[in-house]
């Protein structure tokens, strides 16, 4: 048979089979619908679930790890702002404490010192050593402070100028080892010498007289005895009595009024 006659066979062979086809899908069309149906559904339906339980999986992941990254800010956060009020606390407390002494210092000075003419002076320089030795004050001779000149916390006397600059001085405290102020008994006027000894809280008076009338709640004052200070300035209070060595004088231990360990501002007495 020719080549064209083979080709014409196929063609009409091809031509029916495809005819039958269609026959077979118009007759039972849901029938074949429904298997194709079945068919990719059994194979894609696992995918889709799986995808599905992928997407949420992943979802749910993401958000956690925003939600804790966004959870990690906000603790920082809170953490600076605790910070912040908490230093601002301290800051407020330290103005109000320094506010309070103030009053008391200036409450003082009306009460106790409207004979003298004083100036308040702020603490600028303390030794982290030698604590209670000396201080340095923000006032000098251009304010009119001159050496010897006393200074006063409220309560009482805290010590004495010992040098002199030009905007700021050096004043000596009374616990100072070389600190020594000439002082009395307030009530009985026996005198004495009072000495530091490196102590804040009790400082050591020795009596010039054996039998110095002094006892337990004395109020120590200066005595002006001693060239450098005026006399009647308040110091502190006397806690004990006893007898020196050999019993030859009375010695006393006195109190400050003053508080030495805080010292932010001082009134200096100008004479």
């Amino acid at each position: 048979m020719p080549r064209r006659g083979v080709l014409r066979l196929y063609l009409a062979a091809a031509l029916v089979l495809g005819l039958v086809f269609l026959e077979s899908l118009t007759v039972h069309p849901r029938l074949s619908v429904s298997r194709v149906s079945g068919v990719v559904n059994s194979v894609l339906l696992p995918l889709e679930l799986g995808t599905h339980s992928a997407v949420q999986w992943v979802s749910g992941a993401v958000y956690a790890v925003g939600g804790a990254f966004s959870a990690e800010r906000q603790n920082t956060a809170l953490r600076v702002e605790v910070s912040r009020l908490q230093s601002q606390l301290a800051s407020l407390q330290a103005v109000r404490g320094q506010n309070r002494r103030l009053t008391q210092l200036l409450k003082f000075r009306q009460r106790s010192l409207e004979k003298f003419h004083t100036l308040t002076a702020p603490v600028v320089g303390r030794s982290p050593v030698n604590w209670l030795d000396q201080i340095v004050i923000a006032a000098g001779a251009g304010q009119g402070i001159k050496y010897g000149d006393p200074v006063l916390s409220y309560g009482g006397l805290v010590g004495r100028v010992i040098s002199v600059g030009g905007q700021s001085a050096t004043v000596m405290l009374l616990p100072d080892p070389e600190s020594a102020i000439g002082a009395m008994v307030a009530r009985s006027g026996d005198a004495g010498v009072l000495d530091g000894n490196g102590e804040a809280s009790t400082l050591k008076m020795q009596f010039f007289s054996a039998g110095a009338n002094v006892r337990r709640g004395d109020l120590i004052v200066t005595s002006g005895l001693d060239g450098n200070l005026p006399a009647g300035v308040p110091i502190g209070r006397v806690t004990t009595v006893g007898q020196g060595d050999f019993g030859l004088v009375h010695e006393a231990d006195v109190t400050p009024l003053a508080n030495l360990d805080r010292l932010d501002t001082v009134l200096v007495v100008l004479q």
